[in-house]
């Protein structure tokens, strides 16, 4: 999902009917520029180069979950039309080892190219604040900080994690004075827990994806600048190292120290693993 306000203007969106990598292309109807629906970026027209700002989203999600946690939801019509043809039209592509239809072949062997995966992007920029350690259970250490940020208090028998006062001078400069990283999720990951705590350069992040109602989600897990760990609780709740109990559909606190607060959540997208390896090629994989 992205937001459609560019330099103060706001465009309208269709379909192209082209392909750029094997995936869909957009078109605004101002200009004619060509967007790819992946990357956001105008890859042809007056408008090339430009890059749409992505709005964070839930991939997908069944209904009657949506609409339990959001009751005041709002849902678009559009109008009288034929009735939608019954099954999914594309079962035969995704049950297929076919990967697109340009002919082109996928040679990143890292996973299979019809994996499900879910893809993530973590900007960071320098000269950000980093994220305190969380801190460790009894008998267990606190985590290390981030560049410039305190480790976290260790629990009881445990130690605390250490501070750091590193700079971010390594890193690939960029337009935005930072850098973009890219992580895939498969989601076999998920077959036995709904959550995943993971860090991607310092950024500590909470990946959720239920099965049953297919949601996927992805936040930082910081809290008031300090990190925190969850484990999975039942269907779309989890716990965090505080003994707070979360909602992972709407990212809010409900019960416990924190109540009230929300996670950040960031932009996520539910991929086959040929297209965003494609589109991203230093993506790492997700490993525990």
């Amino acid at each position: 999902m992205y937001s459609r306000e560019l330099d103060g203007k706001t465009y309208t969106f269709g379909v192209s009917g082209k392909l750029w990598r094997d995936a869909l292309l957009m078109y605004d109807h101002q200009t004619r520029s060509l967007w790819s629906h992946i990357t956001g970026e105008a890859i042809e027209g007056p408008l090339k180069g430009k890059q749409l700002k992505p709005l964070a989203s839930m991939p997908q999600i069944a209904w009657k979950t949506w609409r339990k946690n959001y009751p005041k939801t709002k849902v678009l019509s559009v109008g009288k039309r034929e009735s939608p043809p019954r099954g999914d039209v594309y079962e035969g592509y995704h049950t297929s080892q076919d990967t697109g239809v340009s002919g082109t072949r996928y040679t990143d062997k890292r996973l299979p190219n019809k994996s499900l995966v879910i893809g993530v992007q973590v900007q960071v920029k320098d000269g950000a604040d980093g994220i305190d350690g969380h801190d460790g259970a009894d008998g267990k250490d606190g985590a290390d900080g981030q560049d410039g940020t305190a480790g976290g208090r260790g629990g009881d028998g445990g130690d605390g994690g250490r501070g750091s006062s590193q700079s971010n001078l390594t890193h690939t400069q960029t337009k935005d004075a930072g850098k973009t990283y890219y992580r895939a999720y498969p989601l076999t990951r998920f077959a036995k827990t709904a959550i995943i705590n993971d860090s991607v350069n310092g950024v500590p992040l909470l990946i959720f994806h239920d099965k049953e109602s297919f949601a996927t989600a992805v936040f930082k897990r910081a809290v008031d600048n300090k990190a925190i760990i969850f484990t999975s609780k039942d269907g779309y709740f989890a716990q965090d190292n505080s003994g707070t109990e979360w909602n992972l559909i709407t990212g809010k606190a409900i019960s416990g120290k924190h109540k009230g607060a929300r996670l950040q959540r960031l932009s996520a997208v539910n991929i086959y693993w040929f297209a965003w390896a494609r589109y991203y090629p230093e993506t790492t994989i997700y490993k525990p």
